[in-house]
């Protein structure tokens, strides 16, 4: 990002050099007609010519009186440079108060391109602050995603450029991508190892004219898809978590599934063409054509299955339910309130072949399963009902169903209403960096870093962020005057023993730890497109398992490298900021200390305000609820949650440009309030350590308002369009314009500095204030 004007130099450099090479060697020789006549005229030449010794003195003298000429002008040229430049700004340290590294300047550069200086910041912050981003983008996108696109084609572009690497991780990286981008070789498989694996499975009803309904084995089944498919499989989504009631040690959570976990473009009803694809080309292996009839009556039918499973569920009923982790139960349990699937067979078969039975104990004996709604533990038993009411053939064909969707992301490129090539992807490329991300997110990491002249201090810096906004917040809590002692306590002991983790110096390259998450993982030059992803698919299962058993610093299967990603855990009571987030343009250690606090002070302060939001200040510091809001008068509780509806009520009341209706502050609200807590102990803890350093072209701007224009500018985005109504009003987090406007209009800070008046569209008379 900040290499861009050095690398464009380099380019002009060579270019260059390459224009003066070609015209020293580009005339070639003398046509052959002309050999003598250019023999002659070269003698003439030489005799005529004086001694090369006396001429090489004298241009070596003429040139060391040019050069000497050249630097006094420019010396002089520098020192009235200077000098204009000290009386403009005051000879007071022009040089150690103005930050002129590269990222200084890049973050001053977008910051002037983005600003719109015709509107008033109090009437309109996001307006003045990201106005004219526009002007400098090609799509409707947000800033920090834009940026985020970025880092994945810079890992691509490495490694795509890479013969070989020296580690195991990095090289199957690079062996994994080549085959990513074979789409010749996608295109031409028969998909005849799909076909055997298929079969190897439990077989397809839909297309195995010989498939025995007596033999067919539900457990079995599922039990052969988990080792590939952890996600979206009918009953079951098993992923990794945090385990408050086992000292918060990694455990595998088990969930209904697929419907808990897939994007909306992976739902059953976005693909059915890229399944009947598929199925075509399976077909095609044996001579035969697809039933085109039969195709819509049985798929129909896996989408009406889908629905009803889904049904049961409630997935958003759950989310919301904060006591959700202390009805956790176990798979014993499980087995016992639904007996119609072999829970233990299903499960035992996701480590790696020669697990040790102390691992697979331990493993084993780290597994919850959800307890929230009526899904597994109904008392009606529905979901029992559904499995005996289900034809075999339909619980069959519905598993291969939703492998062939997953396949389809590979196999399968025409252009869908909802899903489109390539998952949503613009081309080939864009999809094969997310599946780098996804995949390899360490390795590429790694890759990243290493070849970008990547800050590890920033990690440092963040840390100290952290501790100091700790801090901020232990003081607002001292001051609040409604808490009741026994909840200020709690907040306190929370605070005190939240922890924070910073980048991911554990699975840095040639670590241990990251040599041992792909000692597994074998492709091979000759491996075919879809071996790689059956090899990759059966790796991360393994690589979970390993997760869980031997208790291992990071979740391999839920690693956002290069998403931005800042997370409160609330049942580990811990944070986590990745290395995506900890480099420019979000912080450095070059930055003034305005810009870093301003943005990624405030984010660190958002995601420790979920500590204290609508649902996680009811649990401990241990994770476990409590009843400390449950008194006699319910007086703390009762003047949180109308504090809160202040809040929830301006985003309910709220427009978005473009589009013709209100939002949705109760969806919203955990956002919400986390946005509404972050600025207040960012800024407090800014204003204890302010430095000196000015951004370029902002010398005369106050270090105050520097907070709030980095707070904003990162959150810019443009947009040209509306977007769909239903997915608006379920936003789980406010749009960026309120992010901006609507959570400033409450901070008094943001009014002074900038001199606000009263009643302005920024400085409302009524501000809502939570703690």
């Amino acid at each position: 990002m900040g290499s861009g004007v050095d690398q464009h130099e380099m380019m002009v450099f060579n270019s260059q050099d390459s224009e003066d090479n070609s015209a020293d060697f580009g005339q070639g020789g003398t046509p052959p007609q002309g050999e003598a006549a250019a023999a002659a005229a070269a003698a003439a030449a030489a005799a005529a010519a004086p001694d090369p010794q006396q001429n090489r003195i004298v241009s070596r003298s003429g040139f060391y009186w040019t050069v000497g000429v050249l630097s006094t002008i420019i010396f002089i040229l520098l020192a009235v440079i200077v000098v204009v430049l000290m009386l403009s700004k005051g000879i007071s340290g022009f040089w150690s108060t103005t930050c002129l590294t590269k990222q200084c300047i890049g973050l001053a550069a977008m910051m002037k391109n983005y600003q719109n200086t015709s509107v008033d910041p109090c009437e309109d912050f996001y307006e003045h602050t990201c106005g004219l981003m526009y002007e400098h983008s090609r799509e409707d996108n947000s800033f920090s995603h834009i940026r985020y696109k970025e880092l994945p084609y810079r890992v691509f572009h490495i490694i795509r450029n890479s013969k070989k690497f020296a580690s195991k991780p990095n090289e199957q990286m690079r062996l994994f991508l080549n085959q990513c981008m074979n789409q010749t070789g996608m295109e031409a498989d028969t998909l005849k190892d799909l076909r055997e694996d298929i079969e190897m499975r439990g077989g397809f009803p839909f297309i195995d004219e010989n498939w025995d309904e007596s033999k067919f084995d539900l457990s079995a089944m599922l039990a052969n898809y988990i080792k590939i498919n952890r996600l979206r499989l009918p009953f079951i989504a098993v992923e990794s978590f945090k385990n408050p009631l086992n000292n918060n040690d990694n455990g595998l959570y088990i969930s209904p599934g697929p419907h808990f976990y897939y994007y909306y473009s992976m739902a059953l009803s976005n693909n059915k063409e890229a399944t009947a694809q598929l199925i075509r080309r399976l077909l095609k292996l044996e001579n035969r054509e697809l039933d085109e009839d039969e195709f819509e009556e049985v798929f129909q039918e896996m989408v009406a299955f889908e629905a009803e499973i889904q049904g049961l569920a409630k997935p958003l009923e759950v989310r919301a339910d904060p006591s959700v982790i202390s009805k956790m139960k176990t798979l014993a349990e499980l087995q016992k309130s639904v007996p119609e699937i072999d829970w233990f067979r299903v499960i035992k078969a996701m480590p790696r072949d020669g697990i040790s039975d102390a691992d697979e104990k331990e493993f084993l004996d780290r597994i919850r399963v959800h307890g929230g709604g009526d899904y597994y533990f109904g008392e009606g038993r529905q979901l029992s009902a559904i499995i005996n009411k289900t034809p075999p053939k339909t619980l069959a064909n519905y598993i291969v169903f939703r492998q062939l969707v997953d396949l389809s992301m590979y196999f399968h490129h025409k252009d869908q209403p909802s899903q489109k090539r390539y998952l949503g992807y613009e081309n080939l490329v864009a999809f094969c960096q997310y599946q780098l991300a996804s995949f390899f997110p360490m390795p590429a990491t790694n890759v990243l870093t290493e070849k970008s002249e990547y800050n590890f201090d920033n990690w440092k810096l963040a840390a100290e962020m952290f501790n100091n906004i700790k801090k901020e917040y232990a003081e607002i809590f001292n001051g609040n005057t409604y808490l009741e002692p026994s909840i200020r306590d709690l907040f306190l002991r929370k605070l005190e023993v939240l922890s924070g983790k910073f980048g991911e110096k554990d699975y840095l390259n040639g670590s241990p730890l990251l040599e041992k998450m792909y000692e597994t993982l074998n492709f091979e030059e000759s491996d075919t497109p879809f071996q790689v992803h059956m090899k990759l698919w059966r790796h991360r299962t393994e690589q979970l398992v390993e997760h869980v058993a031997h208790n291992t610093p990071l979740d391999p299967v839920y690693m956002n490298n290069f998403h931005l990603h800042g997370a409160y855990l609330p049942y580990a009571n811990s944070f986590f900021m990745n290395t995506a987030y900890l480099m420019y343009p979000w912080i450095d250690t070059s930055f003034p200390s305005f810009s870093n606090y301003g943005y990624v002070g405030s984010v660190i302060g958002h995601e420790i305000g979920h500590a204290f939001d609508t649902q996680h200040r009811k649990v401990d510091e241990k994770g476990k609820p409590t009843n400390l809001w449950i008194t006699e008068t319910n007086s703390s509780d009762i003047e949180f949650e109308k504090r809160e509806k202040c809040l929830t009520d301006q985003y309910s009341n709220y427009k978005e440009p473009l589009h013709d209706f209100f939002m949705n502050g109760n969806f919203s609200r955990l956002e919400l309030v986390s946005d509404h807590l972050g600025i207040p102990p960012a800024f407090r803890a800014f204003q204890k350590i302010k430095n000196t350093l000015k951004l370029p072209g902002f010398e005369d701007v106050s270090d105050d308002q520097m907070f709030f224009y980095n707070y904003a500018v990162r959150r810019c985005e443009t947009s040209s369009s509306p977007k769909n109504r239903e997915l608006m009003l379920r936003r789980t987090h406010p749009t960026s314009r309120f992010r901006v406007n609507g959570v400033l209009k409450n901070s008094p800070e943001f009014s002074e500095a900038f001199k606000c008046p009263p009643k302005a569209t920024m400085n409302p008379e009524n501000k809502c204030k939570l703690y």
